[in-house]
């Protein structure tokens, strides 16, 4: 990897994992779009960095999808499949009316966010193999 990609995926490791603790605030306060959008940022942010470790694309909302479907076929972990739909559910919270809205499921969720970031972080560390690309 180059020098440039080993600061990008970096910032992008810092920033889903900042990005899951000021959620983690957000719910606290009672800022529920706030710490959904943030659960959702920090599941995008952990998959851009994976992105760039194993050479994959990612430039558009829908590659989200594409590398989460390659890291379960590079990790083996089936579990990303409900933990990639658990980030678009966060993410689809923004379109919801805060009535409609339930802490304690966006808390759960927040935490498999933290889940899903732990899962990745191996994937940001390596090159994965040529016919994922």
């Amino acid at each position: 990897m180059t020098a440039e990609e080993l600061v990008a995926i970096a910032d992008f490791e810092t920033q889903a994992r900042d990005f899951l603790n000021r959620g983690r605030e957000y719910l606290a306060a009672g800022h529920l779009h706030q710490a959904s959008e943030k659960g959702w940022g920090a599941a995008a942010h952990m998959a851009k960095a994976v992105a760039v470790a194993q050479g994959w694309t990612y430039e558009t909302h829908a590659d989200f999808s594409i590398v989460l479907n390659k890291a379960t076929a590079a990790t083996g972990q089936d579990r990303l499949r409900a933990l990639r739909a658990i980030a678009n559910e966060l993410h689809g919270n923004y379109y919801r009316r805060k009535r409609h809205l339930d802490a304690a499921e966006i808390g759960s969720d927040l935490e498999s966010v933290a889940e899903l970031v732990e899962i990745l972080a191996p994937l940001t560390r390596r090159q994965g193999s040529a016919e994922l690309n």
